[in-house]
């Protein structure tokens, strides 16, 4: 279990972490909000990549090896991936009897293990991204920290990274953050919304969707204009060439004439949270 308790961080004078305290379990937790809501912060200081301003981090398997993969992953390009692999397996302390054992285990999970000779430099932009998450996996870390892990992967990518994640369930504490909230559906039990610093709430995912009921409404483009405030539009679409919206209301009177009442999912859940607390004030 890793407990955080009134960890702060600032840059300069602006506080981009606000005393949070927030207890993860062996389970996955997906972490949302909004660019700058401190989501990559948060998880520099867990992996130990950036210092606190206070606070304090307890970790009940402090010997257990850590997976971290950055927004911005890159490789050496003049190394091979086999080469680059051996560099991160030295990192993280992996027994050098165990580096061939190891490497090849994480590269035949994101199916790279035929591009091992291959010059780093030749690798696709998902390639990259792949290898980023077989160094993450290396030496079966105890916590795996991953932030926008599948930016850049393609469809079939983004399946098997699903199918990686799934494997790991009961076994590692894992830290998921993405603007993606199809990862979240398929993979996170727990979601962690976060907003300045701050989090907004910890909940199971399918709790988080409940928080929306009665309030999400399909409507006809043309009469948004006669939505009781306050609301927000989730997206626009058309359907049988008509112009639709999906709303999410906020007020008191949460129904509308003309409006179909939807079922409320995660994404629905995450936008109240995120947008209905300024509403609330």
């Amino acid at each position: 279990m890793i407990e955080i308790i009134g960890l702060r961080k600032k840059y300069g004078k602006r506080e981009v972490i606000k005393s949070i305290n927030l207890k993860l379990e062996v389970d996955t937790y997906g972490l949302v909000g909004p660019n700058g809501a401190g989501k990559t912060t948060l998880i520099r200081m867990l992996g130990g990549i950036i210092p606190s301003n206070g606070g304090k981090i307890t970790n009940s398997v402090a010997s257990g090896i850590i997976g971290y993969l950055p927004q911005k992953f890159g490789c050496f390009p003049e190394l091979t991936l086999y080469e680059q692999m051996e560099y991160f397996a030295c990192l993280k302390n992996v027994p050098v009897s165990k580096h061939q054992e190891e490497i090849m285990k994480v590269l035949k999970i994101v199916n790279m293990e035929d591009r091992k000779n291959e010059k780093c430099r030749k690798l696709s932009g998902g390639m990259v991204r792949r290898a980023g998450i077989a160094q993450a996996l290396l030496g079966e870390p105890v916590i795996l920290l991953l932030d926008e892990p599948t930016v850049g992967l393609d469809p079939e990518e983004r399946n098997n990274f699903n199918n990686i994640i799934r494997r790991l369930e009961g076994k590692t504490t894992i830290l998921l953050s993405t603007h993606l909230i199809e990862d979240i559906k398929y993979l996170c039990q727990k979601l962690i919304v976060m907003e300045e610093g701050e989090i907004l709430t910890v909940q199971d995912a399918q709790e988080i969707a409940k928080a929306a009921n009665g309030r999400v409404f399909q409507i006809e483009e043309s009469k948004i204009e006669q939505l009781p405030e306050p609301y927000y539009v989730e997206r626009y679409f058309t359907e049988r060439d008509k112009k639709y919206a999906r709303v999410l209301l906020f007020g008191e009177n949460s129904d509308i004439a003309g409006g179909q009442q939807c079922e409320p999912d995660i994404e629905d859940g995450y936008l109240y949270f995120l947008k209905g607390i300024n509403h609330h004030e």
